[in-house]
């Protein structure tokens, strides 16, 4: 009796062990669910036909390789597409808990989890020979003495204590995988059967995708659980679908789903998807509510508008409304025809404007507003600023050309040159008061005389010296004169005749 009584407790600390490598299967398993193969499903409250659903790229997504889509799931990384997926090599073995796991981490836990499972069948077998031996033993010590079963009640009741143990155990196993607490309970020769596929199954696993399937053939819960987290996203449909054992609702009006399970669950932030337009030729349109709807047109971003041909919107509310406009940066907006705006809140409305800058302006034709916050509302105009916040433009090359803007140093010369005609000018008219106030007398015949005059124009000073004579005749008059301010000099002379 105590014999079976051992095997019993061996027999339940077989159950134990496996009984924990299914909890860590069951873990890795919702791990898978937690991480990410059951977060990303569409909740779409408004589009009626989900194939038909396009589907923008999510926030804090990110899509490695030529034609990788990440299916406008948020939060995931994708290396494919569904038909052209890749394989991610040279992966580290996780260590973290949001690691991802390489094959090799995956082949010891489906060893380590076939080894425990050829265990428990190794000591099933070795309980079910001591079960049949106490079988024996009980008869014939019923038989052969009263008093022994006395013993033997004793002896069951501890057996009944370590089965009830064996009983919590199963129920405990049960749990994690409906499939083994079913054979258990059918017979320890059926249990061993269904480990025994359970473990064939393991043996096959090549890849998390195949094991996984594996074992679902053999276990029904957890081949339910799988196929609940593969198919979620299909299943969720406008009116709330079913993901795993939980009844999801569609999206509310405020961005939220209500679990149907009684738990009562709400998962926050799930929006439709289902507005996004991509109806021209070569169109692209990528964002929730993204329209391209012209041939050509490219819309990126969220509520981005691209509506006409050729026209590129690119960043939330980005809308480019003539064909050749590009709009990019949060609601950057090119309506003339056509414009470029790059900033947020850029606006080019005026025809073949440009707007370059954060809240830019230009809103006249054929105006081109530069930097943030620049208003260029005068046709064929450049603004780089806006009144009472003007900018210096700097590093401009000396103009050449007619047309070309002319540079501070430029100006500078022009300057110095008109500081120079000013000089001279008012040092001439000083130096002509100066002459005209060095006056003489009248001259007698042969008498010569000498005047002296001073003047003065706009802070300019001179000097004149003017000498003057008659001829002994009286016939004829001559004279000469010299006027300075000092640095420039002046010089006259005049002679007369006397012709009757």
């Amino acid at each position: 009796m105590s014999s079976a009584t051992s095997s019993i407790g061996f027999l339940s600390t077989g159950l134990s062990t496996t009984n924990s490598n299914v909890k860590s299967l069951s873990t890795t398993v919702s791990g898978l669910q937690s991480s990410g193969v059951a977060n990303y499903f569409k909740a779409d409250g408004k589009q009626n036909d989900l194939d038909n659903a396009s589907v923008g790229v999510g926030s804090n997504s990110v899509a490695i390789g030529a034609n990788s889509n990440n299916d406008g799931r948020i939060n995931v990384v994708s290396v494919g597409t569904a038909g052209k997926e890749r394989q991610v090599i040279n992966v580290a073995a996780g260590t973290q808990n949001t690691d991802a796991v390489n094959v090799s981490q995956l082949n010891s836990l489906s060893t380590a989890t076939s080894n425990g499972l050829g265990s428990l069948s190794t000591a099933l077998s070795s309980t079910n020979s001591n079960v049949n031996s106490l079988s024996a033993s009980t008869s014939t010590g019923l038989s052969s003495n009263t008093s022994s079963i006395s013993s033997l009640s004793t002896g069951l009741s501890s057996s009944t204590s370590n089965v009830n143990s064996l009983s919590t155990g199963l129920s405990t196993t049960n749990g994690n995988v409906s499939s083994l607490s079913s054979s258990t309970s059918s017979g320890i020769s059926s249990l061993s059967t269904g480990i025994s596929s359970l473990s064939t199954g393991l043996s096959q696993v090549t890849s998390l995708s195949s094991g996984l399937s594996n074992i679902a053939n053999g276990t029904t819960s957890l081949s339910t659980t799988l196929t609940s987290l593969v198919d979620a996203s299909k299943n969720a449909t406008a009116n709330g679908g079913t993901l795993g054992g939980t009844t999801s609702g569609g999206a509310n009006s405020n961005g939220t789903v209500q679990t149907r399970g009684t738990s009562g669950t709400v998962i926050n932030s799930v929006v439709a998807a289902t507005c996004s337009s991509v109806n021209g030729v070569d169109a692209t349109g990528s964002g929730l509510c993204a329209q391209a709807t012209k041939d050509g047109a490219t819309a990126i971003g969220s509520n981005a508008q691209a509506t006409d041909t050729n026209a590129t919107a690119v960043g939330f509310r980005a809308l480019a409304s003539q064909a050749g406009s590009v709009a990019i940066g949060y609601n950057a907006r090119a309506t003339g025809d056509p414009t470029v705006a790059i900033g947020n809140n850029a606006l080019a409305s005026g025809n073949d404007a440009v707007a370059t800058g954060a809240g830019a302006q230009a809103t006249a034709n054929n105006s081109v507003a530069l930097g943030a916050y620049s208003v260029a509302d005068q046709a064929n105009t450049v603004s780089v600023g806006s009144p009472g916040n003007e900018r210096r433009i700097t590093n401009v090359a000396a103009g050449v050309n007619p047309t070309d803007a002319v540079n501070v140093s430029q100006l500078n010369n022009v300057q110095n040159q008109i500081g120079d005609v000013k000089r001279i000018a008012y040092s001439g008219v000083a130096m002509s008061m100066a002459m005209s106030g060095a006056v003489t007398s009248a001259l007698e015949r042969g008498e010569g005389r000498v005047g002296v005059g001073i003047g003065s124009y706009q802070g300019y000073g001179a000097l004149a010296l003017q000498f003057r004579a008659k001829s002994s005749t009286g016939n004829n008059t001559w004279g000469v004169g010299v006027s300075t301010t000092g640095s420039a000099w002046g010089v006259s002379a005049g002679v007369d005749f006397k012709l009757w």
